[in-house]
């Protein structure tokens, strides 16, 4: 099992860092403003070779990445978008995430989309080789008035995105939640898992930082999947079903599925 070791902070104004050991570099990559006035830009982590960093849903052994962009200038809302994902270890000891370098693709809504933004992220996350370093870093991109015209790099992490099951023309899975004092249930039914090999997990949009699931060990296709969640305080009883998103893992193929 790999260990975890204190938590290294660095703060940086400028939107691009570089660290040593495990994290060679972190910076906000430029993006483009949407003909809906949505701005796209990118994190890119950027890590020493063999070293990894992880997925949203990171395992039983990961750490899950948490980014805070409440800081930003002129900056309603942002959105994270993950590409798919690996599966590192070994059995009772896996881990998700990414080796090397990923870009993980934003979605902005500006307050006033006729007005320079400034994006500032407080991000923590761990990455890992022999041992797992947790990181916290600050930066941002400084006043900026997004243009449309459209960044490569940015634009081939969109493409490396999930897969959804209509792509596939496939069938979406159903799931109910039966919910406990301070647990609940998923069952899902997931026509698209053929594949005993695959992998499922389960996560919780807006509430991943708030609970742990314990991910199905064993995958029947043709049977129900289930998975047991739990609140790390108090219970929130109004997580609903279209919260839900289930991602199947085979090899280098993601589907992932957005309430169900």
């Amino acid at each position: 099992m790999k260990k975890i070791i204190a938590t290294l902070l660095l703060i940086v104004t400028s939107n691009s860092l570089a660290f040593g050991s495990g994290l060679k570099n972190v910076e906000i990559i430029e993006g483009w403003k949407n003909s809906d006035a949505s701005i796209v830009l990118g994190l890119k982590i950027s890590l020493n070779d063999g070293w990894t960093t992880y997925w949203h849903t990171p395992g039983p052994i990961g750490l899950k990445p948490k980014f805070d962009f409440s800081n930003s200038v002129n900056i309603n809302k942002v959105e994270v978008l993950w590409p798919g994902p690996k599966v590192f270890g070994t059995s009772g000891f896996e881990y998700i995430g990414y080796e090397d370098e990923v870009v993980l693709p934003l979605t902005l809504e500006a307050k006033i989309s006729t007005e320079p933004i400034n994006l500032k992220i407080t991000g923590n996350i761990g990455v890992c080789y022999d041992v797992c370093v947790p990181i916290e870093f600050k930066l941002q991109s400084g006043l900026k008035t997004i243009t449309r015209e459209i960044n490569p790099d940015l634009l081939a992490a969109l493409t490396s995105l999930p897969l959804s099951p209509s792509d596939f023309g496939k069938q979406k899975a159903s799931c109910s939640l039966t919910f406990g004092e301070n647990s609940f249930k998923i069952t899902a039914n997931i026509p698209y898992l053929v594949k005993p090999e695959s992998q499922i997990y389960f996560s919780i949009k807006d509430y991943r930082h708030e609970l742990s699931i314990e991910q199905p060990s064993l995958v029947n296709p043709g049977k129900p999947i289930s998975a047991i969640g739990e609140w790390h305080d108090e219970a929130h009883l109004k997580v609903q079903s279209d919260l839900i998103t289930i991602t199947q893992i085979y090899g280098d193929e993601v589907i992932e599925q957005k309430g169900c």
